[in-house]
């Protein structure tokens, strides 16, 4: 489909506190769950921490209380 840009002339810079613009942020917020679902679905571990650690990951096998079988 056809997408049209618009340029917009000026910018508000008092449209939040700190007079911030971005664009691209939106798409790594996702990225931290994208990986822990990743996880998940590969071998039925549900980490809900960060960092994701193998450690992590292998306290999940050895303690199946802790792994959330699907």
């Amino acid at each position: 489909p056809a997408v049209e840009a618009i340029m917009l002339a000026g910018f508000d810079d008092k449209s939040n506190p700190l007079g911030s613009k971005g664009v691209g942020e939106l798409g790594i917020c996702a990225a931290g769950a994208a990986v822990a679902n990743a996880i998940y679905n590969a071998c039925g571990v549900r980490v809900r921490d960060y960092p994701i650690t193998p450690d992590k990951i292998l306290s999940g096998f050895l303690r199946p209380n802790l792994a959330q079988k699907r």
